[in-house]
């Protein structure tokens, strides 16, 4: 079975925080993947290194495990404006991933530390392009940090969103259902541990956008959510050095960044392209089907509203 080693520091935060057990890694692995090929109405991957990121998400609860691949793969057939169609040959993909909105961090403050993800959410021209199709993008990466990034899988992730350049079009944008959807996503249907939630540069109309957030978070993540004056404020809590360039960081460039990311998602085109296929059959779900008016409180895809 291939599964990737662990570096010898995340290996230890493993076993300590998560209850990771090398001697009983494949054999959780096998169980669920039997336990999926029981279920009528999945079909999804069954690789044993995808399988892993949930059951590290999951801090190796095998019916927490089962509860979130489930959770993941319901989500996002009932979202296919943002999980079909990912070709990332696609023009207006390649277009968004060439701003550079949702970059993970190549350093971590240390060698157990949790993955940085700069997020530079109103970048975007919002005449040109929407939120649905920059959120398409972030969840892209998303899948492949869950696929890949051990330091992701293990020690979960600080998300640091700058709203640097933010538009009174942009908050049009940003409806109770698109804001419900995406908290949806990144809360419920993703096996990733959310250390914090800082954001710099709140524009004007933060305050009433952020408290429809907030209505659809849980406790936990609200707690761990810091609103910042400035980019210096964030530095007390993950250290400048871990940052670009343009931030006074050690890391590459937001444009050398960017430049790598594109490469790396458009070299996954085959993966995306294969990934379409697996989603939920609610017809075969044993008891009662899910619906969109369950998860989102609406039916169907993102609708454009007027912004109050």
């Amino acid at each position: 079975m291939n599964i990737r080693e662990l570096p010898d520091g995340l290996k230890k935060f493993a076993k300590e925080e998560l209850g990771e057990d090398d001697n009983h890694l494949i054999e959780d692995v096998n169980y669920i993947v039997e336990w999926l090929k029981k279920q009528p109405h999945l079909h999804v991957r069954t690789d044993p290194q995808w399988i892993v990121g949930f059951l590290r998400g999951c801090k190796h609860s095998l019916e927490q495990t089962k509860k979130k691949l489930d959770a993941y793969y319901t989500i996002r057939t009932h979202l296919p404006e943002l999980f079909l169609e990912r070709d990332p040959k696609q023009l207006k993909i390649q277009k968004i991933l060439e701003m550079g909105t949702y970059l993970p961090l190549p350093r971590t403050d240390k060698p157990d530390g949790p993955r940085v993800i700069l997020v530079r959410g109103a970048i975007y021209d919002p005449k040109k392009c929407t939120f649905q199709e920059v959120l398409k993008i972030f969840f892209m990466i998303m899948d492949i940090l869950l696929l890949e990034d051990d330091w992701l899988n293990v020690a979960g992730q600080d998300t640091v969103l700058d709203l640097s350049g933010s538009r009174l079009e942009h908050a049009s944008q940003f409806t109770p259902a698109v804001i419900k959807k995406a908290v949806t996503c990144f809360q419920d249907a993703y096996p990733i541990k959310t250390k914090s939630l800082h954001f710099i540069n709140a524009p004007p109309t933060f305050d009433a956008i952020f408290a429809i957030f907030k209505r659809f978070m849980s406790d936990k993540l609200r707690k761990r959510i810091m609103v910042h004056s400035e980019m210096e404020k964030v530095f007390d809590y993950i250290p400048k050095r871990v940052f670009p360039s343009d931030y006074g960081g050690d890391a590459p460039s937001i444009a050398q960044l960017t430049k790598e990311w594109k490469k790396k998602v458009i070299a996954k085109q085959e993966w995306f392209v294969e990934d379409s296929q697996y989603r939920v059959t609610e017809s075969k779900r044993p008891g009662k089907p899910i619906t969109g008016l369950d998860l989102f409180g609406v039916e169907g895809s993102f609708k454009q509203l007027e912004f109050d």
